[in-house]
């Protein structure tokens, strides 16, 4: 299964580390995030990805090359369009293929046996779209997703902290049919002026696409690394190096 990086965001709460290091070349613990990614998915049988950059996305190519450093096969998307996970997502749309696909947030670190599990579980129950979910104590930050058995029935991107009834939060791991695609594309921008992913969700949601949208919980070591205290707690953190494979 081929896999998409979203990495094009500018890192601006991680300002002014940003300035001139794009977020996907940050160093935890002496390693690159993005190299904690691709090293994991090479390690879970992934042979393909397509990384998709847009700012100081040229220094991200340079570092990374073709991968064949670390055993993956890398291609770029460059992210043109509006700001969004959803605009990352249909940057890649020509490189993906007619196949269903990993989706990553390059901003998440997670133990990269979840990047096995979810294929493990798309396998056994294809639908359009497969979500790992991670359980917060605030999903706010983040999107706020509300669940049915095992079908996600409602989400909320950035919710207020006080109106979230619910504690599972969209963990940046997704396997993902071309009609998740065809709904990022449909779906427009949304009121922060981005093509969201949440949107293409709640579109699919709205529709009641027969093959369902489903989640599974992800497992293990999980964190964000989008402010100065997410990036100290990891690079104090002895489990971060458990997770290069």
């Amino acid at each position: 299964m081929k896999a998409v990086v979203a990495a094009a965001g500018r890192g601006k709460r991680l300002m002014p580390l940003t300035a001139d290091i794009p977020k996907p070349l940050i160093p935890i613990q002496g390693t690159p995030l993005l190299e904690y990614l691709l090293r994991g998915l090479c390690w879970a049988g992934v042979s393909e990805a397509v990384v998709v950059v847009r700012y100081l996305g040229e220094k991200v190519r340079q570092a990374f090359g073709d991968g064949s450093q670390l055993g993956i096969e890398l291609t770029y998307a460059w992210q043109a369009g509006p700001d969004g996970t959803g605009s990352a997502l249909l940057a890649a749309e020509s490189l993906v293929g007619e196949e269903p696909f990993m989706l990553l947030w390059g901003d998440v670190l997670m133990d990269p046996e979840n990047y096995r599990r979810i294929q493990a579980a798309y396998s056994a129950c294809p639908c359009d779209l497969l979500s790992g979910l991670n359980w917060l104590d605030d999903p706010s930050t983040g999107a706020a997703v509300y669940v049915d058995g095992d079908r996600i029935v409602d989400i909320e991107e950035k919710p207020d902290s006080a109106g979230a009834s619910t504690h599972w939060n969209q963990a940046g791991l997704f396997v993902c049919a071309r009609e998740v695609i065809a709904a990022a594309r449909e779906c427009g921008l949304s009121p922060r002026e981005e093509v969201e992913f949440t949107s293409a969700v709640q579109r699919l949601i709205r529709y009641d696409s027969p093959r369902r949208i489903r989640w599974m919980p992800v497992e293990g070591f999980w964190s964000d690394v989008g402010t100065p205290e997410a990036l100290a707690r990891l690079n104090a953190d002895p489990a971060v190096k458990h997770l290069l494979r």
